[in-house]
């Protein structure tokens, strides 16, 4: 370790002790230059007032270059530290200085450079009208939290009220060209909206803000989000372990008390929260008083605990995912039999508290899952066939495939998609006679085939759906809400679909088409093998542009009138609802268990 003579001598002689800009920030004047790298040294020894947080130089910040205070092992103050090592540390010294681009800082103040160059003016600061208190003070966590904190779609101010110096101009210096950020002391009046976030709860990779505040402003009062572990299970408010559809019937439900995490709140107000599920960030365990922490009730006689497996994400990221909703439809239609259902993703297949699971249902997506023992092991292959393989068919105790012409082909059991009849069946609205074609889905990386014919065709389109952009295509939203889509589907001049090339030659037919069908709309897809049978009436499809031209505009003759419609969507509700199909399910999983 430097002695203190020494380490005066290392700062005295480096570029990286500003005088000027030390003297500034511990209010006094140095005689010497060697009197104000004393000062810096003894400083840190003796902890006086003010030194420890003052930064020798605009582009020295030992905060950000030590969070952790490593140095104190091997000198008596982070720049003598810095100094001494060789090489340097090829962490920067500084938030605004790129040393992967650049080099040591040294060299690059040698050659001449002033550090306004890479400071940057002042940007213009959107409104915010939400306060968020950060309650940790480690600098690492703290800078992490303005960045995430940036990205989301709502302004924020970061309250610094209680931070020192040095985290505040480490803080104020990353949010410099971060407009949606203020950052710096602030004091909300009474009746304000604020976060308060607790000391380890972790920036999650997703937005959450935005679900949270909506849940704060639909139920008047305090609001609190899911905290889960870097398995997406959750720590908190119950049901630890547990995946987070597991808590999807509380969404909405008044806790006894808050919890150490987040809230979302108006100053004053100290009532309990809500808590909202549709809000996840990765926490600490924590308890809610009055509620207990695995409230896991065994299941009704004759029931079944059931896991079904999909490959969407567990992160809110997945919930644009089709087989995200299909397994919560799913696992409700189950639920209304009686049954207790949890969702599990690749994060979370492998949860201790999947072991009393008494059937695992794999929704075969984009991956392979393998049957765990123990459980009855139920398969259904609802996309993707073109990757299923006979092995993968023969490791499942039943089989279930979206298609009666591939499941003949396989030597499965035919067992359609299906729609949800809570949210598509008759009565939602009228299908419009002038309005234009109507197309819902994302680009997929490269433009739809639907989408494409009914450009070239000149058809009038609205698109909803992202990615559309890059392709040239002006979409009326990014994405609209489930429980929203069957009224629109019902409204629409026409729908129109297209399907995956490997689902429409498996004669795969989409949930897409059973949906608008139960509402009766109007349905213009590409033709799929078995199509016809699956839904018991003759549906327009198309091939080309020409047929989207022909059929896809007003007055929309090819369809058979509202009444034939309605008569439609009654049958496919009936038959091909997701509760028949739990009922199916349901019986086979039932015979397996009796049987093993």
């Amino acid at each position: 370790m430097p002695s203190p003579d020494d380490a005066v001598a290392l700062v005295r002689a480096s570029p990286l002790l500003d005088e000027q800009w030390y003297a500034a920030q511990v209010g006094r004047a140095f005689g010497s230059r060697e009197e104000a790298a004393r000062h810096w040294v003894a400083g840190w020894a003796d902890r006086r007032a003010g030194a420890t947080d003052a930064s020798p130089h605009p582009l020295f910040e030992p905060v950000w270059l030590y969070p952790r205070a490593g140095w104190r092992r091997h000198a008596p103050d982070p720049l003598s530290h810095y100094l001494a090592t060789t090489p340097r540390p090829a962490r920067s010294p500084h938030p605004r200085y790129p040393r992967a681009e650049l080099g040591p800082l040294e060299d690059w103040l040698a050659a001449g450079h002033d550090p306004a160059e890479l400071l940057p003016a002042p940007v213009p600061r959107e409104h915010a009208d939400l306060v968020v208190r950060l309650r940790t003070r480690e600098v690492a966590e703290l800078v992490r939290w303005v960045r995430h904190l940036a990205r989301e779609h709502r302004p924020v101010a970061i309250d610094l009220t209680d931070l020192d110096g040095a985290a505040a101009r480490v803080l104020a210096a990353v949010a410099a060209d971060l407009p949606g950020v203020h950052v710096g002391p602030v004091a909300p009046p009474r009746g304000e909206a604020e976060v308060v976030v607790e000391a380890g709860v972790r920036p999650p990779a997703w937005r959450w803000l935005e679900a949270l505040h909506a849940a704060h402003d639909h139920h008047g009062r305090p609001a609190q989000p899911v905290l889960v572990d870097d398995d997406t299970l959750l720590t908190a408010p119950a049901l630890a372990g547990h995946p987070v559809s597991s808590l999807d019937a509380l969404d909405g439900v008044a806790l006894p008390a808050p919890f150490a995490g987040v809230v979302l709140r108006r100053v004053g107000d100290e009532r309990p929260p809500v808590l909202t599920t549709q809000a996840w960030l990765p926490g600490p365990p924590a308890a809610v008083p009055g509620l207990p922490p695995t409230p896991v009730a065994d299941p009704p006689p004759g029931a079944l605990r059931w896991a079904i497996d999909i490959a969407a994400p567990a992160a809110p990221l997945g919930r644009r995912w089709g087989d995200w909703h299909f397994a919560r439809s799913l696992a409700r239609a189950l639920e209304r039999l009686g049954q207790v259902v949890e969702v599990d993703h690749p994060e979370t297949r492998g949860r201790a508290t999947r072991d009393a699971t008494d059937v695992v249902l794999v929704l075969r997506g984009l991956e392979r899952v393998e049957p765990p023992p123990g459980p009855a092991s139920l398969l259904w292959v609802i996309s993707h066939p073109d990757e299923v393989s006979a092995a993968e068919l023969a490791a499942h105790d039943r089989v279930f495939a979206a298609s009666t012409t591939w499941a003949a082909a396989h030597g499965v059991e035919p067992l359609l998609q299906c729609t949800d009849a809570t949210t598509f069946h008759p009565g939602l609205g009228t299908a419009s006679t002038t309005g234009p074609a109507l197309f819902v889905g994302h680009a997929r990386g490269g433009p739809r085939p639907v989408v494409t014919a009914a450009l070239e065709a000149g058809v009038p389109l609205e698109v909803i759906g992202s990615g559309w952009a890059e392709h040239g295509v002006q979409a009326a939203a990014e994405g609209i809400a489930n429980h929203e889509l069957g009224a629109r589907y019902a409204s629409a001049g026409v729908v129109l679909n297209d399907h995956h090339p490997a689902m429409r030659e498996a004669g795969f037919v989409s949930n897409r088409v059973l949906d608008v069908l139960a509402v009766g709309g109007r349905l213009l897809t590409d033709p799929v093998p078995g199509l016809e049978e699956a839904v018991g009436a003759d549906v327009p499809t198309w091939r080309d542009a020409a047929d989207v031209a022909r059929l896809a505009v007003p007055p929309y003759a090819a369809w058979p009138g509202p009444e034939e419609r309605r008569a439609l969507a009654e049958r496919v509700v009936a038959e091909h609802s997701f509760d028949a199909r739990a009922a199916v399910l349901l019986a086979a999983a039932r015979d397996l268990v009796a049987r093993s």
